[in-house]
């Protein structure tokens, strides 16, 4: 098994609560995350720790299905996700905080715990992947955040 620790992050020019607020709807993914094909919110009730959505994924070039729980939910500052199905044992944690120029500053770390049948490439080549492949989602995250209208 490889373990992957990758951490990036992105300024933000939107309202804190803004960001927050679309980021914690997880069916959103499907509009800023290239490996999210489909999301359903499995769950019932309010929105944190404990809700789940199941996703239909492509990531590295492997259809898979997993349910995310929602691990960690502190409104206009930290959201966790992990999955608790799929093969590929995951965490993301998103962390938001204003900058001292009026922006935001949202702080992605992920953990990825690869096993031996996902592995088709070197570490140092999977790395390089996985670390673009988020670096991509963030810029999409902050271009559908940034065409958004700031609220009136």
């Amino acid at each position: 098994m490889i373990t992957l620790n990758i951490k990036q992050s992105v300024i933000i020019n939107q309202p804190l609560e803004e960001i927050f607020t679309y980021l914690s709807n997880l069916e959103n993914l499907v509009d800023w995350s290239n490996i999210i094909i489909a999301i359903e919110k499995i769950s019932p009730g309010e929105l944190g720790i404990g809700a789940r959505v199941q996703c239909t994924v492509r990531f590295l070039g492997k259809w898979l299905t997993m349910t995310f729980e929602i691990v960690e939910y502190e409104p206009n500052r930290c959201l966790s996700i992990k999955s608790i199905t799929g093969v590929a044992p995951c965490l993301f944690c998103y962390q938001i905080e204003p900058d001292e120029n009026g922006m935001v500053i949202l702080s992605q770390e992920v953990i990825i715990h690869l096993t031996e049948e996902m592995l088709d490439l070197t570490t140092s080549s999977l790395t390089s992947v996985v670390r673009c492949q988020l670096a991509y989602d963030l810029r999409t995250l902050k271009d559908v955040l940034e065409s958004r209208p700031f609220p009136v």
